[in-house]
């Protein structure tokens, strides 16, 4: 399944084949800054979040087909993040970032709850969930609130977060100035872990969201736009510039070595059966173990 921006997302099976396409409006958006949110595929639907200046929605598709199975209305301007599935101890829901509220969905597109999280001018990182709770950030640069929300299933309707957020029994722990900007967090083991663009990384605990480690820099100049990962132990930074710092997991900061493709890297690598995939500027690298 492959998207293309405001165009349309299109299917193709294994072997290449084209097997249908779903043509998409384009709308106005932020800036011309256009359509950021990957699709998603769940249990036999291609999900698709639109967040934009003039008719935002949500939309699931036929995953064989491409037949619109529902599309919900979202009262949302232009955001980037994508959906999430979220398979808690109770329910599935697909969880949305937007700047006006976070919200989560049934599977047919119901909406199960919203949350006024105020969130920063410009939405981007992801939500994700671990160790039970899910996960969710918004950190505009410009922005003096920029909130990491801790949030345990079981919620409807409104949740209310208010001055104090964490008084809400949905809310497990809150914190308003710790979101990055363009990268997603990410959890490992007991810590969670923030990467801001300009090279910081940030640890707290995953549970409490109380601070491990306080901002280290990787290098003066380097800057960030993919996501970290983490793989036996490490964890991974893939700067722009084309380097990827590696630093040891755990409550103390320990940088041990930093791997150089001298390119320019804006996305994200994606593991799969093993291997690492990281798409540069020209190149497209596919590294994994050798026996």
């Amino acid at each position: 399944y492959v998207l293309f921006g405001d165009l349309g997302i299109y299917a193709y099976d294994y072997d290449g084949s084209f097997v249908w396409s779903h043509d998409i409006k384009p709308r106005k958006t932020f800036m011309d800054y256009g359509a950021a949110a990957s699709p998603i595929v769940y249990q036999g639907q291609v999900i698709y979040q639109y967040d934009n200046q003039e008719d935002s929605y949500l939309m699931s598709l036929d995953a064989k087909t491409g037949r619109e199975r529902w599309r919900t209305p979202r009262d949302e301007p232009s955001t980037w993040a994508t959906p999430f599935v979220w398979e808690n101890r109770l329910r599935t829901e697909i969880v949305t970032c937007g700047k006006n509220k976070i919200r989560a969905y049934d599977l047919d597109g119901e909406l199960l709850w919203a949350m006024d999280g105020r969130m920063s001018n410009l939405v981007i990182p992801s939500p994700f969930a671990a160790h039970g709770l899910l996960y969710l950030a918004s950190g505009y640069v410009g922005d003096a609130h920029r909130p990491v929300y801790a949030i345990k299933p079981g919620a409807t309707g409104e949740i209310e977060a208010g001055d104090d957020p964490t008084s809400n029994a949905y809310i497990a722990w809150y914190q308003p100035r710790a979101a990055p900007y363009n990268p997603s967090p990410i959890v490992y083991g007991d810590y969670y872990y923030t990467l801001y663009d300009l090279g910081f990384l940030t640890c707290h605990d995953a549970k409490t969201g109380v601070e491990v480690y306080g901002k280290k820099r990787f290098a003066p100049g380097a800057s960030f736009t993919a996501s970290p990962w983490a793989y036996n132990g490490k964890l991974f930074f893939l700067s722009e510039e084309g380097d990827t710092y590696v630093v040891e997991a755990g409550a103390d900061y320990e940088q041990i070595g930093v791997n150089s493709l001298d390119e320019l890297c804006l996305s994200t690598p994606a593991i799969c059966q093993g291997k690492l995939l990281i798409r540069t500027a020209s190149k497209l690298y596919c590294i994994t173990n050798v026996d």
